[in-house]
């Protein structure tokens, strides 16, 4: 074959072929895995390869210490997924249909974790389905909104998973100063949930940026259990909420979205 050939061209032009050629793979590799079920298949231990300590995180779900480990059936969920692929549209469709009904709101989308939901959140905002702008950001921002507003003491170290989307903080402090810091640049208003400071609560920061037709962000990655605040946050107005593992709610007057960890989605009784 000459030159190169994008994964998109390939998509394109040999979509009937990829899938019966990939069927012919699957149906060999089903045979062989078969072959191999006599004898469980043993895991290798990468963290003692490496030479990583192990430990008992009696601190919480803290990412960097792996935020937690996973229960026996979503080990076991994910190890049947991972035997045939599927298309990831459809996936990521079905699974916040899914998702969507159980957690009142209107959409779901899995996603990488909450700082990728964060990413995602203001993207959304900041192109509002503008097809040239989801392309051009974070480096053209030409006649896109680009200020989000925060409390100053709500500024924190996954501020760059919003700034990743190329849009600027005003900070505010009081009431008065957060209503008058709306202007024709306002893309959004974010609150991180578990600030233990601020002057503005919950309530009066979503009445305003209402009151200015703006969309609110509630980052409350760390705030579940328990589970009702799934939807506690998204019923008292916030558009937007993340939680850890990947969660994002739209709600109200914009198209709704959530994300949702996997291991969550997996559990068998969720």
């Amino acid at each position: 074959m000459s030159g190169t050939l994008s994964r998109r061209k390939l998509l394109r032009r040999g979509g009937p072929a990829l899938i019966a050629g990939g069927a012919a793979v699957y149906a060999t590799s089903v045979e062989l895995t078969g072959l191999a079920r006599g004898s469980p298949a043993q895991g290798v231990d990468y963290y003692r390869k490496l030479g990583v300590t192990t430990f008992i995180n009696a601190a919480g779900t803290y990412t960097v210490l792996s935020a937690s480990t996973m229960p026996d059936e979503v080990q076991a969920a994910m190890a049947l997924a991972a035997q045939q692929p599927v298309h990831l549209n459809e996936l990521l469709n079905a699974a916040g249909e899914y998702l969507a009904k159980r957690l009142r709101c209107e959409a779901a989308l899995v996603t990488a974790g909450a700082a990728a939901a964060l990413t995602l959140g203001t993207a959304a905002c900041v192109t509002v389905g503008n097809q040239p702008a989801i392309v051009s950001i974070p480096t053209d921002l030409s006649g896109l909104k680009n200020e989000v507003l925060v409390q100053k003491a709500h500024r924190y170290e996954y501020d760059h998973a919003l700034r990743n989307c190329g849009v600027r903080f005003i900070e505010v402090e009081t009431l008065e100063e957060y209503d008058q810091a709306f202007t024709e640049r306002t893309v959004m208003a974010h609150f991180f949930n578990a600030s233990e400071g601020g002057e503005i609560s919950r309530e009066d920061w979503v009445r305003l940026a209402h009151k200015h037709g703006v969309p609110c962000l509630n980052d409350a990655a760390a705030d579940v259990p328990p589970i009702s605040n799934l939807w506690n946050y998204t019923q008292m107005g916030f558009d937007l909420v993340t939680f850890s593992g990947g969660f994002f709610c739209l709600y109200g007057s914009w198209p709704s979205t959530l994300l949702l960890s996997v291991s969550w989605l997996l559990t068998p009784n969720f």
